[in-house]
């Protein structure tokens, strides 16, 4: 048996609004569209930075609200933390998400010896943080 890497799958409370942010803020396009006539739910596959995102919204579903502490706290609830990316300028991707309006919670910041770091938060609170190239220890 061989596995290979298909997608991330995101639950979002807004399909369209999902779509339109991932598009605009992350320049994801959509590659796919249809439903899981199984759960009830819509889907959109989306595609940016080499990956493939599953943004899925169950029509009428009861949304069980979710853990969106704000780091560094985050790494104290066990399970995913972010979606994880990486921009050659720095600057001015961090320029460009505040811009766009995105929810910045922190800019341009220095995470460790050779990182720094720009954290976002999507439209339903999850958490993306965009790394810089690495620095020269």
């Amino acid at each position: 048996m061989q596995l290979r890497f298909n997608n991330v799958a995101l639950a979002v409370s807004d399909l369209e609004r999902a779509i339109a942010w991932y598009g605009e803020v992350l320049g994801f396009t959509v590659a796919e569209r249809g439903r899981f006539d199984a759960v009830g739910a819509g889907y959109a596959m989306v595609d940016g930075a080499g990956i493939r995102i599953e943004l899925v919204h169950r029509e009428r579903g009861a949304f069980t609200p979710v853990d969106r502490t704000a780091p560094p706290h985050h790494l104290d609830v066990l399970g995913w933390k972010a979606l994880v990316l990486e921009a050659d300028d720095l600057p001015a991707a961090t320029a460009s998400f505040a811009d766009k309006g995105a929810e910045i919670m922190w800019a341009d910041m220095q995470i460790s010896a050779d990182r720094r770091g720009t954290m976002l938060r999507d439209p339903d609170g999850n958490l993306i943080h965009i790394f810089g190239p690495r620095g020269v220890i």
